[in-house]
């Protein structure tokens, strides 16, 4: 076809010969002076006319000994003491030395020319705590309403610096983990012992937090029957949470079992949670029940 060029056919009319031949036309188009596959970006094939392996002159006592019966060890112990790379051993028996040395080769250098592309930094943004409005839900009278269609947003210059200042994050994640890590564990909230029901413990420290006065203060106002500022609400609440029989049991047995010293003692009633420590104290106002009953009388 390129000897129909410099005989001085027309381009066109070589490719309509080229295509009634089952040909591309296009290879027309290509280099003349460079072969087909290095324009086409594809690798020629490597046709392996070396020797097996095991049948290389240099190699092939090494497999006769697997043969025999030696361990892969041993024989390429072997060809380490005759200065040999006893990694030669991995390779495909049935193909030839030079014909896997090519394949490498080409696998390294596919690797090479492969570049990565560079990772996009990650853009962590800012948090915004707000709520969108749906356009259907807009006021005539509102802003968004009257600015309708009189600014053109498109053609509005957006400093992208400013932007990145107000509403991207750049903290770093990893420092923050470190320091959560960094902090010793007498930091950690100690975890309260448990005597009483869990629930019932919870919900007795809900209403205890919010009256902020003390377990021992708070004992001393039943037992003198002096309500103060608690209302019957309150007080009934804290009638509730007077330690059943079974509870002042469970508590007094904990008490008793960690007291070998002061100390000792001290410390398991600080493990106890909110409601646990109330019940304690109440423990020591004799008839609190009745003593309740007659507050609350006072308020009917």
């Amino acid at each position: 076809y390129f000897k129909m060029l410099k005989m001085g056919l027309p381009m066109g009319a070589v490719k309509n010969a080229l295509q009634r031949d089952g040909l591309d036309p296009s290879m027309m188009d290509l280099d003349p002076e460079k072969s087909i596959t290095s324009q086409l970006n594809k690798e020629e094939d490597i046709i392996d006319n070396g020797p097996p392996l095991k049948d290389d002159p240099q190699y092939s006592k090494y497999f006769k000994m697997l043969k025999m019966g030696l361990p892969m060890g041993a024989v390429q112990n072997a060809m380490q003491r005759d200065g040999l790379d006893p990694s030669i051993m991995d390779l495909d028996p049935e193909k030839s030395m030079e014909y896997q040395k090519a394949m490498a080769n080409r696998k390294v250098k596919k690797k090479k020319t492969q570049v990565k592309e560079p990772k996009k930094p990650k853009v962590r943004r800012k948090k915004i705590y707000w709520s969108p409005i749906e356009e259907s839900k807009i006021d005539d009278n509102s802003i968004w309403s009257m600015i309708k269609g009189s600014f053109d947003f498109e053609s509005m210059k957006i400093d992208q610096d400013e932007f990145e200042s107000l509403f991207t994050d750049t903290s770093d994640p990893k420092a923050k983990k470190k320091v959560a890590a960094d902090k010793p564990a007498a930091s950690k909230q100690k975890k309260s012992v448990q005597v009483i029901d869990a629930k019932r413990g919870m919900n007795g420290g809900i209403i205890l937090a919010r009256l902020k006065i003390e377990f021992s203060a708070l004992a001393d106002m039943v037992n003198n029957m002096d309500s103060g500022k608690l209302d019957d609400t309150q007080l009934k609440a804290l009638r509730e949470f007077l330690p059943t029989k079974e509870e002042k049991t469970a508590i007094d047995q904990y008490v008793k079992n960690a007291s070998s010293t002061e100390e000792s003692k001290q410390a398991a009633i600080n493990d106890f949670c909110a409601c646990e420590k109330y019940m304690l104290a109440m423990m020591k106002v004799e008839m609190a029940d009745e003593k309740f009953q007659c507050m609350l009388f006072k308020y009917q």
